[in-house]
């Protein structure tokens, strides 16, 4: 039986000290005016003492949950290193999440003073994740007097270190669902959770627009007087995070929510239902000082200063990757009752007896995970620790423990708590991340994710809520050492000896696959190629021993810096266009599809098709850019699709269209594949790989991708003698992709189906006739050719003009902005349309 497995976790706080004042408690002692109301601010954190407080270091991944434990208590005592950036996220000042407001506002509700915005602008347009789009909608800003104006007139002001900088407009004049504060905490929730999304893409390596559904869980409520809860925060944040491919669902359970989404993703993918699910939320404004009076009264900070977020990613079983087993769900049943036991009976110990276990065969478990720090102090007790007791006594009482143990099984399967009060963020899913990466590294087999919710809240039942599932570490991956050929964990090699920073750089990119996506990576080195390899040359005697090892299905695929592709085949890379923020493909990139340039480019338009459908787009549609030889080549394809392959072909976005791509399309492609000759490619990847390391590091992208052509019987993917780790990593996860899409079958079917329709003999038609020519080329003076015939390809222009003056008519070539044009005397342009589209070269 197959599952879904869980492919990664991101995780994002984001510190909101001026944000506090909005929390459901400051803003009720607010309105009654009492001391704590009017001085709470003094009381709040810096930015510099909420990033190293051990909790959120821990959140983010660059402090081990389990650790936390040996750190003396109270925690805000205790400063860690750790900067903003962890492996799991990051801790985002308040600053630039005020930009990030900005940014995902698609009404103009929000707006920032011109001097603030202007002095957050750099290090906004510096952050990892921000792409134009984001830049573009922040605009200029306002005058201060504009936004105090704004204010008075009952916009939500946006204070930084007590200065006003911003302000939330209402969304509508009378109706309370959109006042000001509350498209304040909508907005809150949307930007966080773009922001958290885009971290789960950029980590696990998934582009956006593969992503199919959505599935939102934070406890906001979207919608206006006739839907109070209508929704639509899911589809908002995949819109700003470019899911262009996706749909997405609001989910809603209180403190459960995450735990439903987590069990309804994976229970979708295993369905079929869905490739690739992502379960994510923001944070939640009302929560802000949720504790904070008490944590005054003892003389603390004000700890519930920042804002929570986490995504995960939900896909089908890689063979390596946790799975979800959803044939192990815990449910609080309508009639389980709403005592401690009676929950954790329904969670934990029934679900678990169903296949035979106990609570002594689950290793570790996620509970409610609230940091201790902020809810001890207001009388509430350390709550993972009050969870763990319940089913270690539960363990107890049913035998599989002895009491003395008790202490033991919650130090052991438990961890200390660390997660933000923000209702649904501590709920379950704050350890996902960390028990991902102990089951990849063999530490861990068995854990329960539990979430739990308080239904009474709403005042319409008296019911309590929640959901659990067990994650088990992937019975594909195999032991150490242990590498058969037949195991579902992708093996691939990695050819990279000649690179230009070394093997340190080599090796750290195979281990930044293995540990991200838990590939197995072999590097082969010349030295070690196996003695009963022949060859002239160590590269010719390596190159042998790769396709040995191809063939022989030692291993699924290869990454290379080098390799020697016969004529026919070239490269397919994936690029992220500046315009759009979302991949697309660019054929070609390498290698070389035909000797004949038009024969190529057509080439190359049905390999980009080919890698589309391999990836999962049935339909993909293909763009050529406007090159020399673009014209005959997608007449070529248009004949081609008229024999009956599904080819789609794409229409420039600008204002006059036509089939040939222009420089505009690049930027923002109208397709899914951009048709190129080889070099303009291969300059086309090396840009956008080196745009951020000054070009001696190509730092962004997967390299040039696979080799495509007719008979070609590996997968072999491409990267450069510069290209930095982490790119050789994200070229390895393509090339694994790719392997267990089943990339090289579906390529000899493509090939299989165009042979039938006769491909090549329309390719061997591609070769530009011979040019006519006259004994004298008609004349007439130039004032007289005014007249456009545009359209005409570069390497036809000679063979056209020839056409036209063996009709008689006097010709002069120019250059438009869509290529080359030739001129004539109006009253010869309808004729002269005639001959050239009769001729085929318009």
């Amino acid at each position: 039986m197959t599952f879904a497995t869980l492919r990664g976790a991101a995780y994002v706080l984001v510190h909101t000290p001026d944000l506090v004042a909005y929390g459901s408690v400051p803003s009720f002692e607010r309105a009654r005016a009492t001391d704590f109301g009017q001085n709470f601010a003094r009381s709040l954190r810096t930015y510099d003492e909420a990033l190293t407080y051990p909790p959120h270091q821990a959140f983010i991944g660059n402090l081990n949950p389990g650790e936390l434990a040996a750190l003396p208590r109270p925690h805000h005592r205790q400063a860690v290193p750790g900067g903003r950036f962890g492996p799991r996220g990051e801790i985002m000042p308040q600053d630039e999440f005020f930009l990030w407001l900005k940014a995902v506002d698609v009404f103009s509700l929000v707006e920032l003073e011109e001097t603030f915005l202007a002095g957050c602008r750099e290090r906004f347009a510096a952050h990892p994740l921000v792409s134009d789009t984001e830049l573009a909608r922040l605009g200029d800003g306002s005058p201060l007097s504009s936004i105090e104006e704004r204010v008075k007139q009952g916009a939500a002001p946006l204070f930084h270190r007590g200065r006003l900088v911003g302000c939330v407009r209402p969304a509508h004049e009378h109706d309370h669902t959109l006042a000001a504060g509350v498209m304040l905490e909508n907005l809150v929730a949307k930007a966080s959770g773009v922001i958290v999304l885009k971290h789960l893409v950029k980590l696990t390596a998934t582009p956006a627009s593969s992503l199919d559904y959505l599935i939102e869980t934070s406890e906001e409520a979207s919608g206006d007087e006739n839907q109070r809860g209508g929704g639509g925060f899911g589809k908002a944040i995949g819109e700003a995070a470019g899911c262009t491919r996706a749909t997405a669902v609001d989910l809603r359970s209180f403190c459960a929510g995450p735990a439903h989404g987590l069990v309804n993703g994976a229970a979708l993918v295993k369905a079929g239902v869905f490739g690739r699910v992502a379960i994510v939320a923001g944070g939640a404004l009302a929560k802000l000082g949720l504790n904070a009076r008490s944590h005054v009264q003892k003389g603390m900070p004000i700890l519930e200063d920042v804002l929570g977020g986490f995504a995960v990613l939900v896909a089908g079983d890689d063979g390596v990757s946790p799975i979800l087993r959803t044939d192990t769900v815990g449910r609080h049943r309508i009639g389980s009752g709403s005592s401690p036991e009676a929950v954790m009976r329904a969670l934990v110990t029934e679900p678990l007896a169903s296949r035979g276990l106990t609570p002594v065969d689950v290793q570790a478990y996620s509970v409610e995970m609230q940091d201790p720090d902020l809810t001890e102090t207001a009388g509430a007790g350390d709550i993972p620790r009050a969870n763990y007791r319940v089913i270690a006594a539960l363990a107890v009482k049913d035998g599989h423990i002895d009491r003395s143990a008790l202490n033991d099984f919650v130090t052991s399967r438990g961890y200390p708590g660390f997660a933000p009060t923000q209702g649904h963020i501590p709920s379950g899913v704050p350890l996902l991340g960390h028990f991902r990466d102990q089951m990849l590294d063999g530490k861990l087999q068995r854990a329960m994710v539990i979430g739990k919710g308080s239904l009474f809240l709403g005042r319409i039942t008296s019911l309590f809520d929640g959901v659990s599932v067990i994650l088990e570490a992937n019975p594909g991956r195999p032991a150490a050492g242990a590498l058969p050929a037949s195991h579902a964990v992708t093996r691939l090699a990695l050819v990279a000896h000649d690179h230009e920073a070394g093997a340190t750089e080599v090796e750290r990119g195979a281990r930044l696959a293995r540990q991200r996506h838990g590939l197995d990576v072999h590097i082969l080195r010349p030295e070690d190629v196996p003695a009963s390899i022949t060859g002239s040359d160590p590269e010719t005697r390596l190159q042998r021993w790769l396709e040995q090892l191809l063939s022989s299905g030692e291993v699924q695929g290869a990454v290379a810096s080098h390799y020697n592709f016969p004529l026919g085949v070239a490269t397919v890379g994936r690029i992220v266009p500046p315009g759009t923020g979302e991949t697309c493909l660019l054929a070609a990139t390498t290698g070389g599809s035909a000797a004949d340039r038009v024969a190529a480019l057509a080439r190359n338009a049905v390999y980009g098709h080919i890698l589309a459908l391999a990836l999962g787009n049935p339909r993909p549609v293909v763009g050529f850019l406007n090159l020399d030889g673009a014209r005959p080549a997608l007449r070529l394809v248009q004949k081609l699709a008229a024999a009956g392959y599904p080819i789609q072909l794409a229409t420039s976005a600008r204002a006059d269209g036509g089939q040939l791509l222009r420089g505009n399309d690049l930027v923002a492609p109208p397709c899914d594949v951009l048709v190129a000759d080889t070099l303009t490619g291969n300059l086309l990847v090396k840009i956008l790989a080196t745009f951020s390391s000054g070009g001696a590091r190509e730092t962004h992208g997967w390299g040039y991708g696979p080799g495509i052509g007719p008979g070609w019987p590996h997968l072999v993917n491409i990267i450069s003698r510069a290209s930095a780790a982490p790119v050789i990593a994200a070229a390895l996860e393509f090339a694994a992709e790719l392997a267990r899409a089943g990339f090289v079958a579906t390529m000899a079917g493509e090939f299989r189906k165009l042979e039938d329709l006769g491909w090549d003999a329309l390719l061997a038609t591609a070769q530009s006739p011979p040019a006519l020519t006259a004994s004298e080329p008609p004349r007439a003076p130039d004032g007289e050719l005014t007249a456009e015939l545009a359209g005409i390809d570069a390497l036809e222009l000679e063979a056209a003009t020839a056409a036209l003056h063996a009709a008689g008519i006097p010709t002069r070539s120019a250059m438009g902005c869509t290529g080359p044009t030739i001129l004539v005397r109006p009253s010869d342009l309808e004729r002269g349309q005639d001959i050239l589209r009769a001729a085929g070269y318009a």
